[in-house]
């Protein structure tokens, strides 16, 4: 607090000094009376944010002495305080320690902003000097101070009971990652140090001394709790109901511990690689013990680490394993040969015994018969030599029959329609974009797929039609061909020419540019109607001029008989009224 006092006042002096402009200049000449008038407000706002700064300065050191007092305080609390309230108080130091910090950061910025506006700021460099390496002191001290109680729980872990272990675990957790607070907090305060002008080398040295010792410890545990869950791991497939429960809670708390311990690893690997430390070698432990793949597997270290470590574990395997290996697969080769040729036997005189029996079979029948003899023999044969290499038949039978049965009652609809559309895709009965008539839905065909087709209607209507349900119904496609006849039927009455309407129709049809000229129109008298004589009008044109040709034509030839006299019936009846005269009466006698 002394020097705080001290510095306050001379702050407040050097913004005075600020404040107040300079009366040593030279009276200006005539040709600067201009550039003077117009520097006032230039050199006014340049103070001003002088003095912001500088009361900034004051404001913070005013801050980061009060925190000083209370970290001073909660150290002295802690020296006398036990257990619960010791672990309390120290996380309060923690918070504070954070947020003296920042504030330091803070203030060497401001000193660096008014140092580089040219104005003299020893006096808050000195205060924050005493600042940072009062920091650098606190930060050694909690690092020293966590360490030690980190070994003293890890020892209290080892002989502690059930129930209590999960606790000090947690405590251990809680401890690291103070830990790795401390040491990012170490590697900012070296790099305010730096800024001031101050020797950070011993801080560095520390740092990196303790890093290196951190990544190892952290290694070996990590390592360690790998070997122990997977030693529970590999005991799980053999163990009863209970123990196998046990055994998988277990395996869960490792694994909870294993992520912990590669947080903190991650932690401290990322701070060697500020610090440009080698760290190859853990960041490959890491990855093949956690399977966690990163962008730091590319890296030329880290990559032919664990190319040599997976070599290594190869060579391993197949020095403890590879003989036995060896001589299974010895084994299910010669079954496969052994059966193999038994298949061939097999299919061979069952052959020969259908041509030579009685049965009046089909060839294809005889031929389907001895190809299922062979392969149901080489069948057998693949089962047993997968019982040589350790695999479990019976399981894997039971299974794939549960599961085909399931996949099987529970897709019959869907395997239906998968195969209708499979038939539909291997005949092409219509493509996408045709226009069929099918399942009961008139329309274009905008998709297809295995299991359904997608038609869109002539009025825009988006239709999916189940391919099962296409392919058992009759399919018509109107785009199949690139022409197509238009039949059409037009009614004449009996009193008109029908020469005459015959001429007309012809007229009609042979000037219209989209009729066809091959194959020829057909136009004839084809039947006689109730109400009127009946023309048929067969023009061809391409398909794609079917409905615009179709309309085209009925508009022409009701417009054209008009215009000729030729009427166009309609349905009619003619009813006769018959008058008869009165019948002369019978005489009676």
């Amino acid at each position: 607090m002394e020097n705080s006092a001290a510095v306050l006042p001379a702050i407040a002096l050097c913004i005075a000094l600020c404040a107040s402009p300079l009366s040593y200049a030279e009276p200006p000449t005539a040709s600067d009376s201009q550039a003077s008038a117009d520097q006032p407000q230039a050199v006014d706002a340049g103070q001003e944010k002088i003095r912001d700064t500088l009361e900034k300065i004051a404001s913070q050191a005013k801050i980061i002495d009060l925190l000083k007092d209370d970290i001073t305080q909660l150290n002295a609390d802690i020296k006398t305080a036990q257990d619960e309230e010791r672990a309390v108080l120290r996380d309060q130091r923690r918070r504070k320690q954070e947020e003296i910090r920042n504030n330091i950061q803070a203030l060497v910025k401001s000193i660096n902003e008014l140092e580089s506006a040219g104005h003299d700021s020893s006096d808050g460099r000195e205060m924050a000097v005493a600042y940072v390496r009062q920091v650098s002191v606190w930060l050694k001290a909690d690092i020293a101070d966590s360490l030690k109680l980190l070994a003293r729980l890890d020892e209290q872990v080892k002989t502690a009971s059930e129930s209590d272990a999960p606790e000090l675990r947690q405590q251990i957790t809680n401890e690291r990652e103070a830990v790795d607070e401390a040491l990012t907090a170490l590697l900012e305060n070296s790099d305010s140090m730096g800024l001031l002008g101050l020797d950070n080398r011993p801080d560095l040295k520390y740092l990196d001394g303790t890093l290196m010792q951190r990544a190892d410890s952290l290694v070996a545990r990590l390592q360690y709790l790998v070997q122990q869950r997977n030693g529970l791991s590999e005991q799980v497939a053999g163990a009863g109901e209970d123990e196998k429960k046990r055994l998988k809670e277990k395996v869960t708390s490792l694994d909870a511990r294993i992520a912990s311990t590669a947080d903190n690893l991650k932690i401290t690997i990322d701070l060697m690689n500020l610090r440009k430390l080698e760290a190859a070698k853990y960041k490959q432990i890491l990855i093949s013990s956690t399977g966690e793949i990163t962008k730091e597997i590319f890296q030329s270290g880290v990559a032919l680490g664990l190319f040599q470590q997976w070599l290594g574990g190869g060579k391993q395997w197949l020095i403890n394993h590879g003989p036995q290996w060896a001589f299974k697969l010895i084994v299910f080769v010669l079954i496969m040969v052994i059966f193999g040729m038994l298949s061939k036997t097999v299919k061979r005189v069952s052959s020969r015994a259908l041509a030579a029996s009685r049965l009046h079979t089909s060839k294809l029948l005889q031929d389907l018969f001895v190809s299922l003899a062979g392969k149901a023999i080489f069948l057998v044969g693949i089962l047993i030599a997968l019982a040589q290499v350790g695999v479990q038949i019976g399981p894997l039978l039971a299974g794939l029959g549960i599961v085909g049965f399931i996949v099987g009652f529970a897709l019959q609809e869907t395997l239906s329609n998968f195969a209708a559309g499979v038939m539909i895709l291997v005949y092409r009965p219509f493509d996408v974009g045709d226009a069929i008539e099918a399942g009961g839905i008139s329309g274009k065909v905008k998709h297809m797929s295995l299991v359904s087709t997608t038609i869109t209607t002539f009025d825009n209507q988006r239709v999916i039609v189940p391919n099962k349900k296409i392919w058992g119904d009759v399919i018509r496609n109107m785009n199949a061909e690139e022409e197509r006849r238009i039949d059409m039927s037009f009614g004449i009455g009996y009193d008109d020419d029908i020469a005459h309407a015959e001429k007309v129709l012809h007229e009609i049809i042979d000037n219209y540019e989209l009729v066809l000229d091959d194959p020829p129109a057909v136009i004839q008298l084809h039947s006689l109607g109730e109400s009127s004589v009946d023309f048929i009008v067969r023009p061809w044109v391409k398909t794609s001029d079917y409905w615009t040709a179709y309309w085209y034509i009925t508009r022409a030839v009701k417009q054209r008989f008009d215009a000729e006299g030729i009427s166009i019936p309609f349905p009619q009846q003619d009813m006769h009224i018959y008058h008869h005269e009165n019948a002369p009466a019978k005489s009676t006698i």
